[in-house]
């Protein structure tokens, strides 16, 4: 290609010098220019090589056939040297600033061409899609920059998306190599090159290319805008979690509290009827007792429903404290005597530090919290097993209430499981009924008191439950 464009330039020298001697028969000065402007023009469109050999033959044919004598390569006048020689370092300068201006254009031209590219390139992986993004990634940047093949690969899935040629020179090893040391690997050619793809200090893969002559800004930016498209869509898909899961504790919040009040009216008209049937004195023995059952259940069951409201306030973000002090022993007998239906074969073992100062807190809240720890303690301990509770000054500003007891102990890949909304043990959810709320209520309480909530266990070893509640400022 070179030599062609040389014998071009040359040839086209040849044909201005036929055209000023034999059809236009101009003099010397007026060959020159046209000879000037020729080789202005090949460096424009040839390139400095060429212009540079069109200088030469220009200068031989002013010599020959427009310097006397005329028709031979010897110069009489000794001017005639120095506008020879002068004729020559114009045409060569001449011909290397206009190949040089040319470079410039070209390469600016090239850049412009890029930058456009990289516009398209980040604007496809904007754009949403079916298809995957790595896969994205790699068929966008093929079409757009011409290449043979492209690839990334991704480390968190440790997946390679191809676009272009099936048979790559991209190896899975060179890609990952390139992704786990961080730097920038070309062939001895340039024709393959592979980028590792970064975004604030962190790699999350690495890109690279075949069949095409781009720049390293170019492959580096390349690498960038898929940086940035990634961790966005990884954002993007956080975020569409984060909103579905507040949707749904939004609607599940919304249809609790609707159930609670739904299931008051019925409540209270039972825990009416059964008051009046107990009222009268004639009933004998066996219907007194079941009444007297029945009520019992109707009221557990009211507050049941009650505490269901106060979860759905609390999942709504509607919990209002109002704080009294309160002595650490009442709360714990209040918990006891509401829990007396469960609580009656049961041995309860009280362990109270001396002198413990009250507590601030919502009193009706604080039994609720507390007994779901105890409630939980007696469903999941042996039936012949104690229930310790304990209480002990843990600074100036807390006190901390413990509830144990000798089951079969929480692993510890669940001890932080348990207190999310829901969570039952895979060992225990098909043998012991619950909903798996308690210790959530137990906790967004707790939270909202300012103290905080948590378990010590091992397997075989029981399980204790503890909660600091904050003391009364004096």
């Amino acid at each position: 290609m070179r030599l062609l464009r040389i014998l071009g330039a040359i040839a086209l020298v040849a044909l201005v010098t036929a055209v000023d001697h034999w059809l236009l028969h101009v003099n010397s000065s007026t060959a020159a220019l046209s000879y000037l402007l020729l080789i202005l023009g090949i460096a424009t469109r040839a390139g400095l090589d060429a212009s540079v050999a069109a200088s030469v033959a220009s200068m031989f044919g002013y010599n020959f056939y427009f310097l006397p004598p005329i028709g031979t390569l010897t110069i009489a006048d000794p001017q005639n040297w120095v506008a020879l020689f002068v004729f020559l370092i114009t045409a060569i300068t001449a011909s290397h600033l206009s190949a040089s201006a040319q470079k410039r254009a070209d390469e600016a031209s090239a850049r412009r061409r890029e930058m456009e590219r990289l516009y398209e390139f980040s604007r496809a992986l904007m754009i949403g899609s079916e298809r995957p993004l790595p896969n994205r990634i790699a068929q966008v940047a093929t079409e757009l920059f011409d290449l043979r093949d492209a690839a990334f690969y991704e480390t968190e899935s440790d997946t390679i998306s191809r676009g272009g040629s099936a048979d790559s020179a991209l190896t899975d090893d060179l890609l990952k190599e390139v992704a786990r040391t961080g730097k920038d690997w070309h062939s001895a050619a340039g024709r393959i090159a592979v980028a590792p793809v970064r975004l604030g200090g962190r790699t999350l893969g690495s890109f690279g290319w075949t069949g095409a002559q781009l720049s390293d800004a170019a492959l580096s930016a390349v690498a960038q805008l898929a940086a940035i498209a990634i961790e966005r869509a990884r954002e993007q898909e956080i975020a569409n979690r984060m909103e579905a899961a507040r949707q749904n504790e939004q609607l599940k919040a919304t249809l609790l509290d609707a159930l609670a009040h739904e299931l008051k009216t019925p409540l209270t008209s039972i825990k009416a009827a059964i008051s009046t049937m107990l009222s009268q004195a004639a009933r004998q023995d066996a219907d007194r007792e079941l009444l007297t059952v029945a009520d019992e259940e109707a009221d557990r069951l009211t507050r049941l429903v009650n505490e269901a409201l106060k979860v759905a306030r609390i999942e709504a973000g509607e919990l209002k404290l109002h704080r009294q002090p309160c002595p650490v022993s009442e709360l714990v007998y209040a918990s006891l005597d509401k829990l007396r239906a469960m609580d009656d074969l049961r041995n309860v073992q009280m362990n109270m530090q001396a002198n413990l100062p009250d507590i601030d807190i919502d009193e009706e809240l604080g039994e609720l919290a507390l007994r779901q720890l105890i409630e939980n303690a007696l469903k999941y301990a042996p039936p012949s097993s104690a229930i310790r509770i304990s209480a002990e000054r843990k600074d100036e500003q807390f006190v901390v209430l413990h509830v144990a007891n000798d089951g079969p102990g929480i692993p510890l890949s669940e001890q932080e499981a348990i207190f999310e909304k829901f969570y039952r043990s895979r060992s225990v959810r098909d043998r012991i009924p619950g909903t798996g709320m308690g210790l959530t209520i137990t906790r967004e309480i707790v939270q909202a008191h300012g103290g905080r909530v948590w378990v010590e266990s091992a397997p075989g070893l029981g399980v204790r439950f503890s909660m600091t509640l904050p003391v009364t400022p004096a």
